[in-house]
């Protein structure tokens, strides 16, 4: 199938195989590798908890992800993490979009949605936003990828064993929410979490602490349109081991009480040590989640 464009509009590009069918609009490149990151993380995430699951995603990151006890109210706390970058996110939820939902995303400024099916007179009212040009895709809940994952890249290819591995089954459960959505985040990434949604995402940066900061402000920001009290209870996860104890500094800024990262690094004994100061709970999980 022919893609509207590749990553650039002057780029042409097609898709084969997809897990999906196009009910409404025309997919771009992007657009693919948001719904099917996005869709990853939501299934992962409603299988984990057994309640539904959203994310709203922004060039291959989520702005924000959440769990609800509606689909509805999953995408709302989902958004409400990072508004200002949630603006033309392209949604993925883990269960069939009802007409709640469909009047929620009605209202916002959303280029697309993968779903795993819609209730009915639901697609006819998201395929008439954009100007008609609302992308909307139902993907294949059963679809199950290879177990090996292929990219090329300058004429190379590279071959790699797909990222299955179980998350920890003995932490909490803010700390395997981030660690869920760290693994579908491009790195290096730190994920904020508290009461089961997302409250800063500190995705992209090649500093770890800018990480913690970038996620931290955006948290503080969330915590500011709430209360004047001081924020505490947020479950911190890096996708990497963190350095320095700079990051364990940052959090306690934002109100920070878990910790986990994977630990195995030099200066690991430093961190851990430096949670303990600060009475953060700190956890050593052994799975990095990079994600390129």
């Amino acid at each position: 199938m022919r893609l509207r464009y590749g990553t650039n509009p002057h780029q042409a590009a097609t898709i084969e195989h997809p897990p999906f069918t196009v009910v409404a609009g025309e997919p771009s490149y992007i657009n693919v590798l948001d719904a099917l990151t996005g869709w990853q993380l939501v299934r992962e995430a409603a299988e984990r908890f057994g309640v539904p699951a959203a994310a709203s995603y922004k060039h291959v990151s989520p702005a924000g992800a959440a769990l609800g006890e509606t689909v509805a109210a999953a995408y709302t706390r989902a958004r409400d993490a990072d508004p200002k970058s949630s603006y033309g996110d392209f949604v993925a939820v883990s269960h069939p979009v009802d007409l709640e939902l469909a009047m929620v995303l009605k209202r916002v400024v959303s280029d697309g949605i993968i779903a795993p099916g819609y209730d009915e007179g639901v697609v006819e009212i998201l395929a008439a936003k954009k100007r008609g040009t609302y992308l909307v895709l139902e993907v294949d809940p059963a679809f199950e990828p290879p177990a090996e994952e292929v990219r090329e890249l300058f004429g190379v290819r590279l071959t790699q064993e797909r990222d299955a591995l179980p998350m920890p089954s003995d932490l909490p459960d803010d700390v395997v929410l981030g660690m869920i959505v760290a693994r579908y985040t491009q790195s290096n990434t730190v994920v904020m979490v508290k009461d089961g949604m997302t409250i800063g995402v500190g995705a992209g940066q090649q500093s770890r602490v800018d990480c913690t900061r970038l996620a931290g402000e955006k948290a503080a920001l969330w915590w500011a349109r709430r209360s004047s009290d001081p924020l505490t209870g947020v479950s911190m996860v890096s996708d990497g081991a963190l350095p320095f104890t700079d990051n364990v500094v940052e959090a306690q800024r934002y109100g920070v009480s878990h910790i986990a990262d994977p630990g195995g690094s030099i200066r690991t004994p430093e961190v851990a040590a430096a949670c303990a100061a600060a009475r953060i709970h700190w956890f050593e999980t052994g799975v990095r989640l990079f994600r390129h």
